[in-house]
């Protein structure tokens, strides 16, 4: 039915089409997208809908990583399980289109990527938290809210990382990220556990990780210097965060690429 993957999108890609699918959402980072011949933004709120057959182009800032997920252009038959599903995702595909999404929906988008990243060769739960989040998209769109509001103003998830990204070797604390926001430390904190589904910390924690896993991916650098470079306090505590939240030592991480 449908493939779901992590994607870094180059600076430059060449017009294409494909016989299926396609939904590509934005994870961190930014792009721009051309689909049949009309420009396009896609960023952390946004999603992209490329139905089969159509001509579309994405390319990537500097730091960016998408969820791209295919979706076979079929029709399902009535005996079929999960056959409403498939109806409701296959009209998503009506036409191409970029959607906003709302905090909730962007929330599990980022939960789900984590997930994704946790579980890289396990398919099934890749297959599983796709479907769910093509089966919220669609019903965004039922329900008219494709135009949501993207976040609160100050509440940027891309403006704090591009700030955490800056700053990644150094100390960042809350009131660093607040004063970013220019909202006090505690009005901060509560908006955005409201907006983000998540805490602060977690966001900063998490910011670090995802650079510090790709380091590991893309270069060979020792431990402790990547973990130096992601802003963890020592090589000890970069790899008890790296066990405890993606399940994975640095040297197993890397044994796997």
């Amino acid at each position: 039915m449908l493939s779901a993957r992590l994607q870094t999108l180059p600076e430059f890609t060449h017009e294409h089409r494909h016989e299926h699918h396609q939904a590509v959402i934005g994870v961190y980072g930014g792009a721009e997208v051309s689909v049949n011949g009309r420009e396009g933004r896609l960023d952390t709120w946004r999603a992209c809908l490329v139905p089969a057959d159509i001509r579309h182009e994405f390319s990537g800032g500097r730091e960016n990583q998408v969820l791209v997920i295919n979706v076979d252009a079929w029709h399902p038959q009535l005996h079929e399980p999960h056959y409403q599903d498939f109806l409701a995702i296959d009209r998503l595909f009506r036409r191409p289109a970029t959607i906003g999404l709302d905090p909730h929906l962007q929330q599990l988008v980022q939960l789900s990527a984590g997930e994704i990243r946790r579980s890289s060769t396990d398919h099934g739960i890749r297959n599983h938290l796709a479907t769910a989040i093509l089966l919220a998209l669609a019903g965004r769109l039922e329900q008219g809210m494709e135009n949501a509001p993207r976040h609160r103003p100050g509440l940027d998830p891309e403006t704090l990382r591009r700030y955490v990204l800056e700053n990644l070797s150094q100390r960042i604390t809350v009131e660093d990220l607040a004063a970013q926001a220019c909202l006090s430390p505690s009005r901060f904190h509560e908006l955005f556990r409201e907006a983000m589904a998540t805490s602060p910390y977690r966001f900063l924690l998490n910011t670090r990780l995802d650079q510090a896993c790709e380091m590991l991916r893309t270069t060979h650098l020792s431990v402790a210097d990547i973990s130096s470079r992601a802003g963890f306090s020592s090589q000890s505590a970069f790899t008890t965060a790296l066990r405890k939240h993606r399940g994975l030592t640095p040297t197993q991480l890397r044994s796997r690429q």
